[in-house]
């Protein structure tokens, strides 16, 4: 998807507010928005907001002289939802519904994410999690992941923030015992961007367990095929199913073409409510 005016406003703001939090300099913070307002205007009419993101997160990591700006906060949700781990796998149960709850569970974690905004709270990340299992999502997208989870040998699952991975950990652990021929790679970002997983998160919650864990080669929210390590992209290539969730994932793959890529986020911002024709948090499955 193509940056809308809408993402720049969201972008600035973002940016905005890391500058103001971690620079006490008014000058310091002006030159360094100088400099991100430089990266936008310079940006490709078809970039998408998540390479741009990158784009400017490059500029603000330089000006903080930190690698990982949300490390402490993907520490926290990533130990906080262990925590509640076995509680939120136990709602999974038995039968036919099994696969569909550990769908709207995955769905449910993408609302811990620090892209559309910074003070998401505990008990915010609960309460949509809770409403998000009341909700319904496409039923004949979710027929045809079935039909495809079936007949595959290779499953790529994308990740998307530190916390909802273990919500992900749990969904994928509900394919692999309905579907236990499956082999599963789960690809993390290639280094630190915003609270988006890296390797250190797959391992620290324990998807080693379920999945073999890689890393797309860059630091982008998102999965931009063309800025990608060679080594992800056979993965993505060789993949006879591939799950993208959240925002991220879509904007920066949606439009390639591939029949057998599935969308998984909440529609968590007003762009998005208005594209896809949904209410704020719906869960949105979607098939490329």
């Amino acid at each position: 998807m193509e940056l809308s005016v809408e993402c720049i406003g969201c972008l600035v703001n973002q940016a905005v507010g890391l500058v103001n939090t971690h620079l006490d300099n008014e000058d310091s913070r002006r030159g360094w928005m100088k400099k991100i307002l430089l990266e936008i205007a310079a940006s490709e009419d078809n970039s998408s907001a998540p390479y741009i993101a990158h784009k400017i997160h490059r500029v603000l990591k330089e000006a903080l002289q930190n690698p990982d700006l949300y490390r402490e906060v993907k520490l926290y949700y990533n130990s906080e939802m262990l925590k509640l781990e076995k509680e939120f796998a136990g709602l999974i149960g038995a039968g036919d519904e099994r696969l569909e709850t550990a769908l709207k569970l995955a769905a449910a974690g993408n609302i811990i994410d620090y892209g559309p905004r910074q003070d998401l709270s505990r008990d915010e990340v609960l309460a949509v999690i809770s409403q998000t299992l009341e909700k319904e999502f496409d039923r004949e997208t979710f027929a045809s992941l079935r039909s495809d989870l079936q007949v595959a040998g290779n499953l790529l699952y994308l990740g998307d923030n530190a916390g909802e991975i273990v919500f992900d950990k749990i969904f994928i652990s509900t394919i692999t015992s309905e579907y236990p021929n499956l082999n599963v790679d789960f690809a993390a970002r290639g280094g630190p961007i915003l609270n988006d997983v890296t390797e250190e998160d797959a391992y620290f919650v324990g998807m080693n367990s379920h999945a073999r864990i890689i890393n797309n080669g860059i630091d982008i929210p998102g999965t931009v095929l063309e800025h990608c390590s060679d080594s992800f992209q056979r993965a993505f290539d060789n993949a006879d199913v591939i799950i993208a969730k959240g925002q991220g994932n879509f904007e920066s793959l949606y439009g390639t073409g591939r029949s057998n890529l599935y969308y998984i986020f909440l529609c968590k911002c007003d762009l998005f409510v208005e594209r896809c024709g949904a209410l704020p948090n719906d869960i949105m499955l979607m098939k490329e």
